[in-house]
């Protein structure tokens, strides 16, 4: 028994069949390992088995349609499978298992049917977009790639799809396919077919992947009433009706390729989704700064202006306190072979570098051979971090006083300063405790 071929499989032929789906397992063959990318992209680790079936109303990724996921219950059993990815591999739908299923074993499939609806009205909502940006302004879709919001939601932009067109469009010209796009659902709908043919061979514009037998599969065009004819292995819906909305946005469009532009756009339950997001993070935004929406750009411009000058005011108090504290560990190694900076507040890596870049100089223009050792660190008590920067004279010097450090705080990890100078690092999970050891330990160095 062979299975059903992509192309003329049960969920293409009927994209509303979501479960009670019967089929005989055809093969079952130890699944190969995913790409990291893959695996992050399915939360599938690779460990599993890639079963083909006489037919499936699961839908391999293509088009630009991701993976339906789902359920293939076996025969005599009472729980399930769960089917984490279905891929294509030529003409044959794998289904991907965490067990082996026996061939010619009878199972049930069903459809995780959100995801799949919510897929099917992004798909054919880009197929509707596409189609009216060629005839209203002779623009082709050079690429599309659909967002696959898996679990919560956090941002409203991880809810938008994006074509790739030849140019940008103007505001007055997003608004203009706004309207039509629609018209097309709520007031014109118009029916969705699908046709199978089986060329004697493909024409240049051909969308079918490479690695595709058209000769022994079946070429399928999605015909959206007389607007579109558009080759396509995806599902769709049955007209555009079930489109419900769609939304196109001129602001955030990107120049990609020098010259062309990632127009974004969401479709169906995904447009309220976004609303809702969306006046969340204003209403926040809106408390935050005390305004009202058309004014958050002129609050959110003066509180970047105040930010940029209040940076600019502590990068100068910085370097001035810097300057300082150079100047003290530099006299005070004028007399003792140890000095420090210990400090449990606002004294991070970059304010130790700044001490250290100051440091450097005074020490080099010492007109004396003298062995000198100086530790600086500081410490965030709240996250537990600690930033360590060792000075000295030569190896030995670097050796000894980072030898003192890790004594204390053995988590501690750098580098630098093999032949004398700079050793920085910084240290984790740091305890109060530990902090206090080691000022203890540097202070009673001289």
């Amino acid at each position: 028994m062979s299975g059903a071929i992509v192309g003329a499989l049960a969920c293409q032929r009927n994209s509303f069949l979501f479960d009670g789906f019967k089929a005989t397992v055809v093969s079952c063959e130890k699944a190969a390992p995913l790409s990291k990318k893959s695996a992050k992209k399915t939360g599938d680790e690779g460990a599993g088995y890639d079963v083909e079936l006489s037919d499936t109303i699961l839908f391999p990724e293509g088009g630009g349609q991701p993976s339906d996921t789902g359920s293939l219950l076996v025969e005599g059993r009472d729980t399930p499978l769960v089917v984490s990815q279905v891929s294509r591999q030529g003409l044959r739908a794998l289904h991907r298992v965490s067990s082996p299923v026996e061939v010619g074993t009878a199972v049930t499939l069903s459809v995780d049917k959100k995801r799949r609806f919510d897929f099917m009205q992004q798909h054919t909502g880009q197929h509707l977009l596409s189609a009216l940006l060629e005839q209203k302004y002779s623009l082709d879709t050079l690429s599309w790639s659909m967002a696959t919001p898996d679990g919560e939601v956090q941002e409203p932009s991880s809810l938008l799809n994006f074509i790739e067109l030849p140019k940008r469009l103007t505001p007055a010209q997003v608004d203009e396919i706004n309207n039509l796009a629609n018209e097309y659902i709520m007031m014109n709908p118009q029916g969705i077919k699908v046709s199978e043919s089986q060329p004697a061979e493909l024409d240049e514009t051909s969308k079918i992947p490479d690695d595709y037998d058209f000769g022994s599969g079946v070429v399928r065009t999605v015909h959206i009433g007389t607007l579109d004819a558009n080759q396509c292995c995806g599902t769709h819906l049955a007209s555009t009706a079930q489109i419900g909305s769609l939304v196109v946005f001129a602001a955030g469009q990107t120049t990609v390729r020098s010259t062309n532009s990632r127009l974004y756009f969401t479709c169906g339950t995904r447009v309220s989704r976004y609303a809702s997001l969306a006046s969340d993070v204003l209403a926040e935004t809106k408390q935050t700064l005390s305004c009202s929406e058309t004014q958050l750009a002129e609050g959110a411009g003066k509180l970047k202006a105040q930010l940029v000058q209040r940076t600019k005011g502590e990068q100068f108090w910085a370097r001035l306190g810097a300057t300082q504290d150079a100047e003290r560990i530099a006299k005070k190694l004028s007399d003792d072979t140890w000095a420090s900076l210990l400090r449990d507040e606002y004294c991070g890596q970059e304010y130790l570098n700044l001490v250290y870049k100051e440091l450097a100089v005074a020490l080099k223009e010492r007109d004396d051979s003298k062995p000198y050792r100086a530790v600086l660190a500081g410490y965030d008590k709240a996250a537990g971090a600690a930033a360590v920067v060792v000075v000295a004279d030569s190896g030995e010097g670097i050796e000894e006083a980072v030898g003192l450090v890790t004594a204390v705080i053995p988590q501690v990890r750098g580098g630098g300063g093999k032949k004398g100078g700079k050793w920085q690092g910084k240290a984790t999970a740091v305890t109060a405790a530990q902090w206090t050891a080691l000022c203890e330990a540097v202070k009673g160095r001289k």
